[in-house]
């Protein structure tokens, strides 16, 4: 099977979804080129590891983290659904097995919060993935006085992680906030839709979800 590394050499792949990452930039929108998608997708291979998925399943969870924001090259609007119909003939036409082809696209197509919906485990670990990348390093300007709320929240992040804990059945996103930038209610406000698909997730994943800001536990 198409491995994740092999993925990587394709240069149309990569020309793909460094387009894709400059039409956001000119929108005015954070990373989503490697900076995000290469997070994303060790994040998913990382939970695909500490639940144990087969060898195969975590080359899947780990190609639909790579490939999940190509759709943005068409659009923002709608761009899972792009992305997955892009998806799918890419990977097609490298012949991988059709069964493994569908659980990559049914995962991109349902990883934005607006549009899609947790139906197995590979849309699960995508959502987990990708909603608990919140950081400094995404936020393309440094100067402060042009930052939107969407800037000013990812800025303030100085630390995102995220825990799989197999003995108590608990996923945790862990983030250290500098509160001079952004408070918390400012990360709710944008961010409490994410959220909620990320508990989503861990219950289709047999989990419980846990949000801890700084020293505080909010859910």
């Amino acid at each position: 099977m198409l491995t994740l590394e092999e993925l990587k050499k394709d240069n149309e792949i990569q020309v793909l979804i460094q387009q894709a990452d400059q039409y956001l930039e000119n929108l005015g929108y954070t990373n989503h080129g490697l900076n995000h998608i290469e997070t994303v997708s060790l994040r998913c291979r990382m939970i695909g590891e500490k639940l144990m998925f087969s060898p195969e399943d975590i080359e899947i969870v780990s190609i639909a983290g790579y490939l999940h924001d190509i759709g943005n090259i068409s659009g923002r609007k709608l761009h899972s659904i792009a992305g997955s119909i892009m998806a799918f003939q890419l990977l097609r036409e490298k012949y991988m097995p059709m069964e493994a082809v569908c659980k990559i696209v049914t995962a991109i197509a349902n990883h934005d919060e607006y549009a899609g919906a947790v139906t197995d485990v590979y849309s699960a670990v995508l959502v987990i993935a990708d909603k608990s990348d919140v950081r400094q390093s995404r936020v393309r300007s440094k100067n402060e006085n042009e930052f939107d709320i969407h800037d000013r929240v990812n800025f303030a992040v100085r630390h995102s992680e995220v825990m799989v804990i197999q003995a108590t059945k608990e996923i945790w996103l862990n983030l250290s906030i500098d509160s001079q930038i952004s408070n918390v209610m400012d990360y709710f406000e944008i961010f409490l839709k994410r959220m909620l698909m990320c508990k989503e997730a861990s219950k289709k994943l047999g989990h419980v979800f846990h949000l801890k800001i700084n020293d505080s536990i909010l859910y």
